[in-house]
């Protein structure tokens, strides 16, 4: 499977050049590793980044010779800075550069199921004990880690990457009452994934009840989240860890959803909206794009915050810690 090599020695000059910025300082200064900003440990050799005004006094007092930074950071004496100003996008672009990842080893590992029925491009790779359902699809450049189960019928895009422990294409929760017990309502449809693609580990996508749960291109799902049946996630959005979406869900391109935040049926969040962590959004809500929400049920951040102070007030009166 894809792993990490080990680390490229780099000159500040070549890595300045090869992200192609602007180098103020020693461009013969050697880089031989990476840490955060407020690494106590991080070395003359390794490199930092500084994205924002608040910290600049932390990146003069790094120990690192060499730091990624906005064009207006002064740096201390010796210190190299290449200048950026999206200096933490740059600086996971020289992550890649000084860290590459091996090529994909294109194939079937032989531990993995795969049904004859499936369709996997001769360029991607299956790791140990996955499970390929009949008819599945998976795109170019693909990677399945281990243990990543793909039920039948699922299309999964080019140059995706699912983690271990992935579930794709169980059954959306689907009952209906009848008399004194629940009937299972069958679970006909299926997935879509789009291309480029990323999900996290132990995340579990539901098939439509009819029709296709839709995970749309460049989309990013962290670990341990559950998209139910039917719902439709645009474009290059982003789902953090432990959030749950119930059936019949939207989301709009670019939208970003907290952690562990719960979602409805039938919401819609629209196109470029924030929701906050731990955000509840009811059934059938419509979340607008602009200001993030926040809280449950979630509401404007200005408004959550203010009636946070006025129950802080209204306790403080009445004498309760």
């Amino acid at each position: 499977m894809l792993a990490s090599q080990k680390m490229k020695d780099c000159r500040a000059g070549t890595l300045a050049a090869q992200l192609g910025l602007e180098l103020r300082g020693n461009p013969e200064q050697q880089i031989r590793g990476a840490a955060a900003l407020d690494d106590a440990s991080a070395g003359p050799e390794q490199l930092t980044f500084v994205g924002h005004p608040k910290v600049f006094a932390a990146g003069i007092a790094s120990c690192a010779r060499c730091l990624i930074a906005l064009p207006e950071f002064v740096a201390a004496e010796g210190q190299t800075v290449i200048v950026s100003s999206q200096p933490r996008a740059h600086f996971a672009a020289a992550l890649e550069l000084l860290f590459p990842r091996q090529s994909a080893g294109p194939g079937i590992h032989p531990t993995a199921v795969v049904d004859p029925t499936a369709v996997i491009d001769p360029t991607a790779e299956i790791g140990p004990l996955v499970t390929i359902g009949a008819g599945v699809q998976v795109g170019a450049h693909s990677v399945l880690y281990p243990r990543v189960t793909v039920y039948h019928g699922v299309v999964i895009g080019a140059r995706c990457v699912v983690h271990s422990g992935a579930v794709l294409g169980a059954d959306g929760f689907g009952f209906e009452r009848v008399g004194a017990a629940y009937r299972k309502v069958p679970q006909v449809g299926t997935v879509e994934i789009g291309d480029d693609v990323e999900i996290g580990a132990n995340t579990c996508i539901d098939r439509a009840t009819l029709g296709v749960t839709v995970i749309g291109e460049g989309t990013k799902l962290d670990n341990m989240v559950h998209i139910a049946h039917n719902c439709k996630i645009g474009r290059h959005v982003l789902i953090a860890a432990q959030t749950g979406l119930a059936g019949g869900v939207a989301v709009g391109d670019y939208a970003i959803v907290g952690g562990q935040v719960g979602v409805g049926d039938k919401a819609r969040i629209e196109s470029g909206a924030i929701i906050g962590s731990g955000a509840g959004i009811l059934t059938s809500k419509i979340v607008r794009a602009g200001e993030p929400v926040w809280g449950t049920p979630a509401r404007p951040l200005r408004q959550y915050l203010g009636q946070l102070a006025t129950l802080a007030r209204l306790a403080k009166r009445r004498g309760t810690p």
